[in-house]
């Protein structure tokens, strides 16, 4: 989730530079990127490290290649986190919703069927129910790593 928009973060960036007739090198690139990746990974926080060899790493994502491709990840995941929340809730309604989804196959436009289903891409609930999950998790490794220390 995190490293997909981070992705798509650079390329916007990296799109915004060109329009902004500023030189589009491989240079610019790699320092556009590492300033991101920093950013992300909380580097400047002391949270993790990132080297300075990461900066070239941009030009071995294939995705980057083709415009604004990467942040379907993210959407894509989102979309994922919101309905399995509800069906691991135990909503039946949840449950009969996902299943017409999946049968729908490509009759309506992604976010119409997603709409049907009860997530609502046009809304933050996709995004907070992510979130949820994700710190959840963290949580979980936080409290497994504890009890590994002691």
């Amino acid at each position: 989730m995190f490293r997909q928009t981070q992705f798509a973060e650079f390329e916007l960036r990296m799109h915004e530079m060109a329009e902004k007739d500023q030189p589009v090198t491989g240079d610019a690139l790699a320092k556009l990127y590492l300033d991101i990746t920093r950013k992300y990974y909380g580097h400047d926080q002391n949270v993790c490290v990132v080297d300075d060899y990461i900066a070239h790493e941009w030009s071995f994502v294939p995705h980057f290649y083709r415009d604004f491709y990467v942040f379907q990840y993210a959407t894509s995941f989102m979309a994922s986190e919101a309905l399995a929340a509800k069906v691991k809730a135990g909503d039946q309604a949840a449950k009969n919703r996902y299943l017409a989804f999946l049968s729908a196959g490509g009759s309506k436009y992604p976010i119409d069927l997603l709409r049907d289903a009860g997530v609502d891409m046009t809304t933050g609930e996709p995004l907070d129910l992510t979130m949820k999950t994700m710190n959840r998790v963290m949580d979980e490794m936080e409290s497994i790593l504890a009890r590994r220390r002691k």
